[in-house]
């Protein structure tokens, strides 16, 4: 079964996170390498991004200081993304997978304000779907029917295993979209995906890539 439809996660899929997390270190007062390395050091225990924060702003509530960062400086960047964050494989993989016939969405665990930020890119795509925005968030099974709907409404009798979902995590990813029935690929970069690439789940995936260069050559490889 030929893949006619690739969906793409957000952040450290298609987005580049590290200018965000380094604004975060210097609201919160601690130097980027100690943010970094303590990130990574509870991922690689099972924890979570909030956890980390909370070890080094103890009570840290997202929510709560993210209205003060707003509050405080309304027309900054503060926790949002750009064209300057945006991975430099994005546009020629994009690229040529449209012009092998692939229709491509992007849907991702985000703010409302991530949808016209990647409106405003222009990158091409059929249709973008925000956790926010539609009220359910990834693993949820809820997420995925959304990601169905959204590529039905492109291409009508799509089935969900001619549907390919790119992401960086296995947990948020691979899992639940495989459990929906669709085909998976892994993404080997950012704060998750080099460790859940060596995770025994990875094998989950249908293929595990290091950028979306070599997702688009894989692609490729499958019969039209």
């Amino acid at each position: 079964m030929a893949i006619r439809t690739a969906v793409f996660d957000v952040g450290e899929t298609l987005v580049d996170e590290t200018r965000i997390f380094e604004r975060w270190a210097a609201r919160l007062g601690v130097p980027r390498m100690a943010f970094f390395g303590t990130i990574g050091g509870v991922i690689a225990t099972g924890g979570t991004l909030t956890e980390a924060f909370r070890l080094v702003a103890p009570g840290f509530d997202l929510e709560l200081e993210s209205a003060r960062w707003r509050e405080e400086e309304p027309d900054g960047e503060r926790e949002h993304f750009g064209e300057a964050d945006l991975y430099p494989d994005v546009r020629p993989a994009f690229a040529a997978m449209r012009g092998a016939g692939l229709s491509l969405l992007i849907a991702g665990n985000q703010p409302p304000e991530a949808g016209p930020a990647l409106e405003a890119m222009d990158l091409g795509v059929d249709g973008i779907g925000i956790s926010d925005t539609w009220g359910v968030h990834k693993p949820e099974p809820a997420f995925f029917d959304r990601v169905l709907a959204l590529a039905a409404a492109d291409r009508p009798a799509i089935t969900p295993d001619e549907i390919l979902y790119v992401g960086d995590r296995v947990d948020n990813d691979v899992l639940p979209a495989r459990r929906a029935g669709m085909r998976t690929a892994l993404l080997r970069r950012g704060l998750y995906g080099y460790r859940h690439a060596a995770a025994p789940e990875a094998a989950e995936a249908d293929a595990v890539v290091d950028d979306l260069h070599q997702l688009a050559a894989w692609i490729g490889s499958f019969p039209s």
